[in-house]
């Protein structure tokens, strides 16, 4: 059967009656008059809530995913996350081939926007498409429809949460001064959430904050003083910066560049270090990514020094600062945050997010794994969500995740996947903290925890 562009038109005006009477959840933008797409949607009629042509652009349209690059889907989501004023994602740069983006990886994307905040996703790539109309609904309507439960399902659940975890600090007058250009703050944030790390870009539910020089440049005294009162990880660029506009005092704490060439970085005995003392770091550092670290403050704890080929035992290189404030300081001056870490390193920037944030990172990854976790959290702190998706292209074993926020007396926490029914998993206590153990997820496969309150 075949529709007229009339009988297309009266559909897909009517397709957001269908869901329930709620606000689309799922848009197509594309031409209502097309009558090979009416053809192709008729296959997938569940899929989409409404189909429309291109109305005011928004303030950021996100890149359809290419296969070759699966890494750029949570970038994109997180330079979502930063503008905050968007509550629709818009996917499609205007071009789709069948050599580039996958249908798995257009699902992917669009989980993680709803995960870092999207209320609904339209979906814009057959302005300039490179195939026809039935190829796009044999390979991502097809797929999209399979997904959609599943999306649909996280997207109300986490309604009036926002995620929580480490906040990338932008500054007002920069947001105001370029609010269509995507923050450079962001660069930690994409270099730490593949470890585990969770952060939060745009988001109020913050437990610390993340700074490099690029977040120093356009802050100002007030937001000095705010920043400095909560927890801060930072790298070397950053306490450089800090130090150039006057606040070594501030964070007593004073830097210089060091030549990477032959040094390692040994963990020292600090408790944060437990089974690491004596491990030595290597990374491949740049001159411009290292830096000595000179605390002023007695009380600050010295997690790793730098060590020559000699074997001589130099400066700081990484530390750990309690300000009188009650602020909290971790300062990484070996190579700051890169995307990649050993075993080791990840651990220990973890626990030392954890440890500015005084053990209120809403999930803590106790393995080591290549995942981004997304924890979704109410005003009140309480933990409604985590979403987990793997970023190897390998299996990742059973993991066990340290959860905060999650209801007294909880027993069990569903485990949820796309196209499988939901897992029961049983959960254990320590103290305040929730451990649950997830079972083996798939490379670049996503899931999510849903805890009841």
């Amino acid at each position: 059967m075949k529709f007229s562009p009339v009988l297309f038109a009266l559909l897909t005006s009517a397709l957001p009656l269908l869901h329930a009477a709620e606000a689309p959840f799922m848009t197509l933008i594309g031409d209502p008059a097309d009558t090979a797409l009416a053809a192709a949607l008729e296959r997938y009629p569940a899929c989409f809530d409404a189909v429309t042509t291109p109305t005011a652009e928004p303030p950021f349209i996100f890149a359809f995913p290419d296969g070759s690059q699966p890494r750029c889907m949570v970038s994109e989501a997180l330079r979502f996350a930063a503008s905050s004023k968007q509550t629709v994602a818009r996917i499609g740069d205007g071009a789709a081939f069948a050599s580039s983006a996958t249908a798995h990886g257009l699902c992917v994307q669009s989980f993680l926007m709803l995960a870092y905040g999207a209320d609904a996703v339209e979906f814009d790539f057959l302005r300039n498409a490179h195939e026809t109309a039935d190829r796009f609904a044999s390979v991502y309507f097809s797929e999209l429809t399979f997904w959609r439960p599943f999306l649909q399902a996280y997207a109300r659940h986490n309604r009036e949460t926002r995620p929580g975890g480490l906040l990338p600090f932008h500054a007002q007058s920069a947001a105001a001064r370029k609010p269509r250009t995507p923050p450079a703050t962001l660069h930690a944030a994409d270099a730490l959430a593949p470890l585990g790390l969770p952060v939060c870009p745009g988001s109020p539910h913050l437990a610390g904050y993340l700074l490099t020089a690029a977040n120093v440049s356009d802050m100002s005294d007030v937001e000095l003083q705010r920043v400095l009162s909560g927890g801060v990880l930072l790298d070397g660029t950053a306490v450089a910066a800090l130090q150039a506009r006057g606040a070594g005092a501030r964070i007593q704490m004073g830097t210089r560049s060091c030549n990477a060439q032959q040094l390692v970085e040994e963990f020292t005995d600090d408790e944060l270090n437990v089974n690491r003392v004596g491990y030595a770091w290597r990374p491949q550092a740049l001159a411009e990514n290292t830096f000595a670290l000179f605390p002023s403050n007695d009380a600050a704890r010295v997690i790793g020094r730098y060590r020559d080929a000699q074997g001589q035992v130099l400066e700081a290189a990484s530390v750990l600062i309690e300000l009188p404030t009650g602020g909290r300081l971790a300062a990484f001056g070996f190579d700051g945050f890169s995307t990649y870490a050993s075993e080791a390193r990840r651990r220990q920037l973890l626990l030392a997010a954890d440890w500015v944030a005084q053990n209120r990172l809403p999930v803590f990854v106790e393995n080591a794994a290549q995942a981004v976790v997304i924890p979704r959290v109410s005003m009140a702190g309480d933990l409604r969500s985590v979403a987990l998706i793997n970023t190897a292209i390998d299996t990742q074993p059973p993991t066990t995740l340290r959860l905060r926020g999650c209801p007294t007396g909880i027993t069990h926490i569903e485990w949820l996947t796309p196209r499988e029914k939901p897992l029961s998993l049983t959960v254990r206590r320590e103290g305040q903290d929730v451990l649950i153990t997830l079972p083996a997820v798939a490379p670049w496969q996503v899931g999510w925890l849903r805890i009841e309150n």
